[in-house]
């Protein structure tokens, strides 16, 4: 059984050189990490790592002879170091830090963008993009000495450069991580994961045995659990339960695990450490409970829960249990939602204060619990708990009042509304609103989202798939809106009484990227991208929508 994360036995690192805004990218990469213990030094106070597991050193000062024997004494007695960016390159001109590193820096190359490539199989590679594009500058010296273990490299021209490495030193080791040589770069989210597995890396922490994962449940979103967790490294299928035999039977078919018919079988398996719950919205907290009092971690499809009172039982249990339960929320990593929320974090259209959102078009809903108010919750938690998800990140401030109002006028032989209206309003007098409608002829634009300095605009894309019959003749598929990630733009006043619109260039999709983040999370401390509270906070907004709803629209005061 994987420990839970409160149980990591905590790291004292020792923080050391630069100035404050130098070491602040630093600090934030590594305190969002479990199982550090950060402490700080400027680059002018003498280095004293006595304490301390790990050193992370981003000054660009020489050592002077004592401070040298302190760092030497650390390293012989099991410590590790982390020299970041110049770092090393300083400190090797005195000849006892040359000789431990068993490197030459050379000089330092131009600022570019740089192909950063993680080693396969690699101390610091687990779940890392094969190649990483970083603006920063590397140096340009020889490689280091035999006996260090590359761990990143740049391609430099005709050949390749070492960006990191790792050297046993004593009983300790040292870590060379010659990026963030720029500041800019040390900011970004990519280097502060290669830092914080250097940490780990510097004190032998290199991997862990990967979690087994039990399906509960094998519907709809079943085969999509399965593979995303037989693609990601650190993750291992162990088991599917499922009450249809017929559905066992596929999930035989394509994956390699037992298969079960009662949920008690598979939560007695000791090897199954983290169970994902893909049964309908309406029995998701008993299956939870469950889970969790079966000792084990806990992935829920969203929504939550269809109740603030049955999200709270869950986090409470978790609590209880010491273990971990998170939503899937997986769009969080849609490209057109990455880049409209970057944009707004970026400060790009000002303080956001009115933000609206739609999905649908004019057509029948789907089967079963999509349209089955009893088991889905009804419209507003099906495309609403993504969209309103996202409102969320976009406005963190405090909802204090929801009105929601319903249509049921053409699809009646489905219980779920035909379309639904839910409008927020935020205790900093912030606005959003969420139009999902099957009874749309015309579309209106996916993100409108205003700003005291500009806007951002997704438009929807109507594409088309288009083959050939074995005849030969055209065959055209049209993709719903839904399933092509919107063109987003950004509007901004120019000064001279117009507005200037340029289109964003969309991230590339991070497949598998909700397991990715869960897998770093469990198995390295990493920062969680879905915590249980803001799905709470998530259902609560839902629950009061659907009170309003059911009231013909009257506001529901609620503080979320």
């Amino acid at each position: 059984m994987i420990v839970g994360l409160s149980e990591f036995v905590p790291l004292r690192v020792l923080v050391h050189g630069g100035d404050g805004p130098a070491l602040a990218p630093l600090l934030a990469a590594l305190s969002g990490s479990g199982g550090l213990d950060l402490s700080t030094s400027a680059d002018g106070d003498r280095l004293r790592p006595a304490g301390c597991h790990v050193v992370v050193a981003a000054g660009e000062r020489a050592l002077d002879d004592d401070e040298v024997e302190a760092l030497r004494a650390h390293l012989r007695a099991g410590g590790g170091l982390v020299a970041v960016g110049a770092t090393l390159a300083a400190w090797t001109r005195h000849p006892a830090m040359a000789e431990l590193a068993g490197w030459r820096p050379g000089e330092a190359g131009p600022a570019t963008e740089l192909r950063v490539r993680p080693v396969p199989g690699g101390a610091v590679a687990a779940r890392l993009d094969p190649e990483i594009l970083l603006h920063d500058r590397i140096f340009l010296g020889d490689r280091p000495s035999d006996d260090a273990e590359v761990l990143v490299t740049v391609p430099w021209r005709s050949g390749e450069l070492v960006a990191a490495f790792r050297r046993r030193a004593g009983a300790g080791r040292l870590v060379h991580l010659g990026l963030g040589v720029e500041a800019a770069a040390r900011s970004r989210p990519e280097f502060g994961q290669l830092l914080h597995r250097c940490v780990r890396a510097a004190v032998g922490l290199d991997s862990a045995p990967p979690v087994g994962v039990g399906l509960y449940g094998y519907g709809a979103i079943g085969r999509e659990h399965a593979s995303a967790v037989t693609e990601v490294e650190g993750f291992e299928l162990r088991g599917i339960c499922d009450r249809s035999r017929e559905r066992l039977v596929d999930a035989a078919s394509r994956f390699s695990a037992p298969t079960h018919l009662r949920s008690g079988d598979l939560l007695a398996d000791q090897g199954v450490e983290l169970v994902v719950v893909g049964v309908p919205p309406s029995l998701h907290a008993t299956a939870v409970l469950e889970c969790l009092e079966a000792g084990k971690h806990v992935v829920c499809e969203k929504p939550f829960a269809l109740r603030a009172e049955d999200a709270d039982r869950m986090t409470a249990a978790a609590a209880d249990a010491g273990r971990l339960v998170t939503v899937y929320q997986s769009r969080r990593w849609d490209p057109d939602f990455v880049a409209t929320r970057d944009a707004v974090r970026r400060g790009e259209v000002g303080h956001p204060f009115y933000v609206e959102a739609f999905i649908g078009g004019f057509g029948h809903p789907c089967s079963f619990w999509h349209s089955h108010e009893p088991v889905s919750g009804g419209t507003i938690f099906d495309w609403g708990s993504h969209y309103l998800d996202w409102m969320l990140q976009l406005l963190p401030g405090r909802v204090l009042r929801v009105a929601a109002g319903a249509h049921k006028r053409v699809w009646l032989d489905v219980t779920n509304a035909d379309q639904v209206r839910v409008d927020l309003t935020f205790e900093s007098g912030e606005q959003a609103t969420f139009l999902q409608s099957d009874v749309a002829a015309a579309l209106k634009p996916k993100w409108y989202v205003l700003g005291t300095a500009g806007a951002v605009v997704a438009d929807w894309r109507r594409e088309t798939i288009t083959s050939r019959a074995w005849t030969g003749d055209l065959v055209e598929e049209p993709l719903q809106p839904s399933e092509a990630p919107a063109r987003v733009s950004l509007h901004r006043p120019d000064g001279a009484g117009g507005v200037s619109v340029t289109e964003l260039a969309l991230p590339a999709r991070v497949r598998n990227g909700f397991y990715r983040n869960l897998a770093d999370h469990l198995l390295l401390g990493e920062p969680l991208a879905v915590h249980a509270d803001e799905a709470r906070r998530n259902v609560a907004v839902m629950e009061a929508a659907a009170r309003s709803a059911r009231s013909g629209g009257l506001p529901v005061e609620i503080r979320a």
